[in-house]
């Protein structure tokens, strides 16, 4: 039978330098691989980035496109606004002039009345 031997070898100096070489290597292939993970990470935000500004230039320019059809369209509303305070502008005029007019003809029928009134006047003498 084999006899364990209770007391341990000392290792030697290039043994423990093997050692903590092959430490030192596992402590950075942990590293470097977690460092791949935050990376991997890092590229998915990009990715969701990309996807919101891609979606964000797209509201830009719904924005910009509704906003030129509302100036269309107010531009429309005051041509028409236009068209109808000058329409309404004639109406007043037109109410000034045919005011007029029928002052003018009362005064006219006033004229022929007092006329009329010294013809019969006359008849009846």
């Amino acid at each position: 039978m084999a006899q364990k031997n209770p007391a341990k070898k000392t290792r030697t100096v290039n043994q423990q330098l093997t050692s903590l070489a092959r430490l030192v290597r596992s402590g950075f292939g942990r590293t470097d691989a977690r460092f791949r993970q935050v990376d991997a990470r890092f590229q998915q935000i990009d990715t969701r980035f990309r996807q919101v500004d891609r979606r964000l230039g797209l509201v830009q320019l719904d924005i910009r496109n509704l906003r030129k059809e509302m100036n269309e369209r107010l531009a429309v509303l005051e041509d028409r606004i236009d068209r109808l305070a000058t329409h309404v502008d004639g109406f007043m005029k037109l109410h000034e002039t045919l005011d007029i007019e029928v002052r003018v003809m009362k005064e006219q029928m006033k004229r022929f009345e007092e006329r009329l009134g010294r013809v019969e006047a006359a008849q009846r003498s």
